[in-house]
This record gives C-alpha cells, sequence and structure tokens, in this order.
C-alpha cells in the first residue's frame, strides 16, 4: 500500500532566470527528523504580468527522498531528432535539387546554424540523426538508429551541433519508429531533472516497414516498405507512458502524401498546433525558424520540475493550488511528464496571469 504525501512542491519554472529565485538555508534546528527541510521559495510572475500580486510561491518537505530537496532553475532539454534521408537532397517542393537550388538538408543544417546560438542559453539543445551516421560522417547506414546522440542535451552546446552537422549528408532512409524509440531510451537515460522533449523534424513518410505506402510517396525503392501505424504508435508511447512530450515538423511536406500521417503523430506527441495541418509545414527557412522560435517559447512556459528528481517508488499524485485542484488534463489542466509537470490551455493562461498561485504537486510514496 502506497504512501501519499505532499511535495508542497518544488515547482519551478524552465524559462525563469536564475534571478527570480530567492531561498535560503534552513538552520539544523528545523530540520525533520528523515533529513528532509521546508524551504520557502518565491518566484514572481513573469514578465510583463503582475499576477495579481503573486507569481509561485510554493514550500517543499520531501518525507521519502533520500536528499533535501534543492532549490534550482531548470533549462527544458530538447533533442532535436533529425531525419537525414536521401529525399531531404530535395528542394523544398520536393523536386529533385538541381544546380544553384537549396536542398532540405541544406535549409535544416543552415538555419540551426544561425538560430540555435541565439537561443542556447534558454534550452539545453541536443541532436540525434536518424538513420545513423557510420563512423561519425556522413555514411548511409540505411534502416540503423544508434542508440545514445550525437550531441547530448546541455548549455551553450551550439556550437557542437552544428559541427556535428556540418560533418554529416543526407542518404539514408527513414527510419522514424527506430528514433523515436531510441530517442526516448536514451532521455530515460539522463539523470538530471530538467523536463526533456523530443522535436522531431522530418520530411516524410516513416520506411523502413512493411507495408504499403500511399500512392505518390517516394521511397526511393519499393511500394512495401511504409511504416506510418508503428510510427505513429511510437510517438504516442514515448508521449503517455514515457512522458516525453514531441514536437513534429514537416521539411517540405505539406499537402504530400505524408500530410495525415505526420498531423496524427503531432497530435499523439502532446503539442499539435491549433491549425492545418497539426504539425509545422515548413515551405521555407522562414517557417523552419519560426517553428523553432515558436517551440522554444512553448517549452520555456508552464514546466515545472519537482527536485530531487523522483525515485522509481514515487509518483506524481496530483497538483493543487490555494482555492482548488488542477485536473489532470492535457487540453486545460496538467499533464505528468518524468520528474515534473506541464501545466496545459487554461491553467496554463491562468498561471501566467497569476490567477493560479502557490501550485503544489502531491506525490504517491509507493511501496
Amino acid at each position: 500500500m502506497g504512501r501519499f504525501f505532499s511535495i508542497s512542491s518544488i515547482l519551478l519554472a524552465a524559462a525563469l532566470p536564475v534571478s527570480a529565485c530567492s531561498f535560503s538555508k534552513t538552520p539544523e534546528n528545523q530540520l525533520f527528523p528523515d533529513g528532509s527541510a521546508p524551504i520557502d521559495v518565491s518566484l514572481p510572475p513573469p514578465t510583463g504580468s503582475d499576477g495579481g500580486g503573486g507569481g509561485l510561491i510554493s514550500d517543499a518537505m520531501v518525507t521519502c527522498a533520500e536528499a533535501n530537496p534543492q532549490t534550482t532553475n531548470l533549462p527544458p532539454d530538447v533533442l532535436i531528432v533529425l531525419d537525414r534521408s536521401g529525399s531531404m537532397n530535395d528542394d523544398l517542393n520536393d523536386q529533385p535539387c538541381m544546380a544553384g537550388c537549396t536542398s532540405k538538408w541544406t535549409t535544416a543544417v543552415q538555419t540551426l546554424t544561425s538560430y540555435l546560438p541565439m537561443v542556447e542559453g534558454k534550452v539545453n539543445w541536443g541532436l540525434k540523426l536518424f538513420a545513423s551516421t557510420s563512423g561519425g560522417g556522413g555514411g548511409n547506414s540505411s534502416c540503423s538508429v544508434n542508440t545514445g546522440a550525437e550531441v547530448a542535451p546541455a548549455a551553450n552546446n551550439s556550437a557542437a551541433i552544428i559541427n556535428r552537422l556540418n560533418m554529416t549528408t543526407a542518404g539514408s532512409s527513414t527510419p522514424t519508429t527506430a528514433a523515436m524509440k531510441a530517442a526516448s531510451a536514451y532521455l530515460k537515460t539522463l539523470k538530471d531533472p530538467n523536463p526533456k522533449f523530443i522535436l522531431l523534424a522530418t520530411d516524410g513518410i516513416p520506411t523502413c516497414g512493411s507495408s504499403m505506402c500511399a500512392a505518390g510517396v517516394n521511397t526511393g525503392g519499393g511500394t512495401n516498405q511504409c511504416d506510418d501505424a508503428n510510427a505513429i504508435a511510437a510517438v504516442k508511447t514515448v508521449h503517455d507512458d514515457d512522458k516525453f512530450p514531441t514536437f513534429v515538423l514537416g521539411i517540405g511536406t505539406a499537402n504530400s502524401p505524408g500530410d495525415s500521417t505526420l498531423s496524427q503523430m503531432a497530435v499523439n506527441g502532446g503539442f499539435p498546433r491549433n491549425d492545418t495541418p497539426q504539425y509545422y509545414p515548413i515551405g521555407s527557412a522562414d517557417d523552419l525558424t519560426q517553428a523553432f522560435m515558436s517551440i522554444t517559447q512553448t517549452v520555456g512556459q508552464c514546466f515545472f520540475s519537482v527536485t530531487p528528481a523522483l525515485t522509481s517508488t514515487q509518483s506524481i499524485g496530483g497538483v493543487t493550488y490555494d482555492g482548488g485542484t488542477i485536473p489532470a488534463d492535457p487540453a486545460n489542466g496538467y499533464t505528468a511528464m518524468g520528474s515534473g509537470i506541464q501545466l496545459n490551455g487554461q491553467a496554463c493562461s491562468d498561471f501566467m496571469a497569476g490567477t493560479i498561485k502557490n501550485v503544489r504537486v502531491l506525490v504517491d510514496c509507493n511501496g
């Protein structure tokens, strides 16, 4: 039978500056018998909103944690899972790239080269390529996806990502299912308590499967190798079970045969656009920059981590605030994600406006 307790929470907005926190060491005579201590944390409301006189104010008392709770501001870890299939050598209209044209792969590399250095202080960016390259270069491993990441999520690592991309060329199949499973397995190995996200950037239908491809799909081979259903299911598992939300970008895919597949993946990933298509359609370098800007802003709001990270015997049981309870609702409540929560829709808007204050996470201590 599990033991239920309140972390009267360490809820820390990922994008708030370090200077926004105020905290002090607890005197030894105020420590609890199990070694935990109450920590008062005061965070002002986001810039531009007085929040009705209060931001996030919480106190933490962890009664079954192995270490005292710590107060930290945690930028999100975002793993870019980037398609390097052969069709990325086509132009953004999905036509063979002739002399003088800019391919989808070049557009992606150039956009990341200019954008990532501007926001590397806000997000811990990482990079995983699919299919994997051989020997660290631009070779074609077809349907193979390695464990690990080409560049681990970390602060101020845009140069490492750019250097890795400049070492790489497109030329594989599109093993989206394997890429999502490997990305999730890799993120599970990271021990930091930062909120974690996947940004899937691909230019079309998942391949390396055994299903009949839709009419008009160019796989570069036979027609019995598409893998739409498995890729859609993999994104749902990564979001629902593994608690890693996924953004989906379609590079040069608007109105393509893979349109509905990418939209369903975006829905399953937890962050569909409120538009058609529901994934982020990329028809130009500007579109790609705007998509990255929108995603960067989104992951910096309404995401909170509980520290220390929950153990295998702990789970998030609910979220309350002064005046009520926030429901577990992916539309307008909260979603549990690893060692933290995400406020959605109206709940996020109310927090940003200061209507919701003194948020607390309830944690089940199982076993």
